[in-house]
């Protein structure tokens, strides 16, 4: 079940997620907010048990964004947020779809 909180994603970012996925990645998930350095920033996973305090905020290519509570709650009013990705071949990240020097970030909705 959707939080009230929305998470859409570019479809570059659903183009990366699904790299990793050919790329012989299973059980993806996409997680916000757990980043000790980088804050709210989306991660990409595979069999992850993101913890009993997450809510599921949206889909992406078939994989499930996942944020904590307080983040879902802080965000369910307005417009949500979107899933966008920068090319980065330096990018320094647990985040899977480095391995393919790229780098998914949440940005507000272009107007």
């Amino acid at each position: 079940m959707l939080a009230g909180m929305q998470v859409r994603a570019t479809r570059d970012a659903e183009d990366a997620v699904r790299a990793v996925a050919e790329a012989g990645r299973e059980d993806l998930v996409l997680v916000l907010g757990t980043g000790c350095c980088d804050s709210t920033a989306p991660f990409l996973y595979d069999r992850y048990y993101p913890g009993p305090d997450v809510v599921e905020v949206g889909r992406v290519a078939g994989v499930p964004v996942l944020a904590h509570r307080w983040l879902a709650d802080l965000y369910a009013e307005g417009d949500g947020l979107e899933l966008d990705v920068d090319e980065d071949p330096v990018a320094d990240s647990f985040s899977l779809e480095t391995e393919h020097g790229l780098r998914l970030t949440l940005r507000a909705p272009s107007a």
